[in-house]
């Protein structure tokens, strides 16, 4: 938490309870253990939410799961890639650009989406 000296008495809005703080250092660390060794392996992400991703476990760090995600041409929402078409139903059918393609090298439908660690309910391999 990063605070300033304003010289002003701060009101606290929220402080964790100590024994949360361990038990959520204990989730972290289990969490980071358990997903180390399926580097590289297919999964199922649920979310606390309910959301559900599937693809490859990239990395994992104290914080964090990567997880390397197969975008479909539909681009989902969140998911943005500036060198998809726009109209992807409709491609092109010789060399060159054309309306609603951008420029530059072939797109790449994989992204790498980081789920934090405190919000993951269940992962799963595929």
């Amino acid at each position: 938490m990063s605070t300033y000296n304003t010289g002003q008495e701060q009101n606290v809005i929220y402080q964790a309870d100590p024994a949360v703080i361990r038990h959520l250092h204990g989730v972290r660390d289990s969490l980071h253990q358990s997903c180390k060794p399926y580097l590289n392996h297919k999964v199922n992400v649920q979310t606390l939410d309910g959301l559900v991703h599937e693809g490859t476990i990239a990395g994992v760090d104290n914080k964090h799961l990567y997880l390397n995600v197969a975008v479909n041409g539909q681009m989902p929402r969140g998911y943005y890639n500036p060198y998809q078409p726009y109209h992807p139903h409709h491609p092109h059918p010789g060399p060159g650009p054309y309306p609603g393609h951008y420029p530059g090298p072939p797109f790449n439908n994989n992204v790498i989406l980081p789920l934090v660690l405190f919000e993951l309910l269940a992962i799963s391999l595929l």
